[in-house]
């Protein structure tokens, strides 16, 4: 398998980075309008990708995945990055499921946004990427012509505990959504607790220079600064006290089995590019290792990759570069060769 195109993409998102946005219009929903970023090439169009972002404080509007689009758009793709509310909202939620399969195919039958009528690509990251993968599960077939995940979950059980746990993670980001979501459940409404969670949560998000977070913990009621730093700090508190607030959210079979992509993946049957750092500290590569074989059960045209270049999204740089870079590049023209 040629690796050129590849090779571009890694060039135009490393070396070549461009992060200037795209246009901005709106795309309609059930729900009313959403914006969206277009971004178009300067050649004949090979293709659609509908490319989304993390859950990032900067939402849609993120630098890093404008510059995947830049970098696709460069190579003769259009590139649509949408607004999805539940996603910049840092929510955890099967409506999540819904609105991007919504997003999905008003996006494939809107005659201006998509004039070539192309089957879309989905490009993916983290957590969006799991959730993309369960809308496209559900989705009649033939839906999406490629999919992309980078850094994935597959058992939704075990990612989070995974998440909760892992004390090699210097970064609390995640650990921080997942208070947000879930520990509501547990304690009940404490919005001095909620504050400092997304206090905490926007410091790192945003990289202030200056956090917030200790000022607002001087201000604090005692007993809810107190949770709070056990919340963060103690790692078997931590644990119990986040897996019984999960069990207590409304609905919570029901809801647990509409995230659990290990139930579901069998469903999609759309050629499909796994790649996930083997140090990933957020989410641990063993989720992609059981994404690729349930998939492959039912589905051959699956590559995956496990790169030692990369931990949670980040390039790294060691001894291996030129191979590992190789190896990464035929992964992506894998995504690109299967967009129609």
């Amino acid at each position: 398998m040629s690796i050129l195109a590849g090779l571009r993409f890694i060039i135009n998102t490393s070396l070549l980075k461009n992060n200037s946005k795209g246009v901005e219009l709106e795309l309609s929903l059930s729900s009313g309008k959403t914006p969206i970023l277009l971004y178009t090439p300067t050649q004949k169009e090979k293709g659609l990708i509908i490319s989304l972002t993390g859950f990032s404080m900067s939402g849609y509007q993120d630098n890093r995945i404008a510059v995947v689009n830049n970098a696709f758009a460069k190579m003769g793709y259009r590139v649509i990055t949408p607004k999805i509310n539940t996603i910049d909202a840092l929510l955890i939620h099967p409506s999540g499921i819904e609105e991007m399969k919504e997003v999905i195919q008003q996006i494939t039958y809107d005659q201006f946004l998509n004039p070539n009528k192309f089957c879309p690509a989905v490009f993916a990251p983290s957590f969006t990427a799991g959730i993309a993968a369960l809308a496209i599960a559900e989705m009649p077939a033939n839906s999406v012509s490629s999919f992309c995940l980078i850094g994935s979950f597959c058992d939704f059980k075990s990612t989070i505990e995974f998440a909760l746990t892992n004390e090699k993670n210097a970064d609390d980001y995640g650990m921080h959504i997942l208070m947000k979501n879930f520990i509501k459940y547990e304690v009940g409404n404490n919005l001095e607790l909620e504050a400092l969670i997304q206090t905490a949560l926007e410091d790192n998000g945003l990289k202030r220079q200056v956090p917030l977070l200790p000022n607002l913990l001087a201000q604090t009621n005692l007993t809810t600064v107190d949770l709070y730093k056990k919340l963060r700090y103690n790692t078997e508190f931590r644990r119990d006290m986040m897996m019984r607030a999960w069990t207590k959210i409304p609905d919570f079979t029901s809801w647990k089995n509409r995230l659990d992509l290990s139930k579901h993946a069998h469903k999609i049957t759309c050629p499909v590019t796994i790649i996930h750092g083997k140090d990933d500290h957020v989410i641990p590569s063993s989720e992609s290792v059981l994404l690729n074989s349930l998939l492959k059960n039912h589905n051959q045209k699956v590559h995956l990759k496990l790169s030692n270049l990369l931990d949670h999204g980040d390039i790294k740089v060691g001894f291996d570069i030129i191979s590992e870079i190789n190896k990464l590049a035929k992964a992506f023209n894998f995504f690109m060769v299967n967009i129609k």
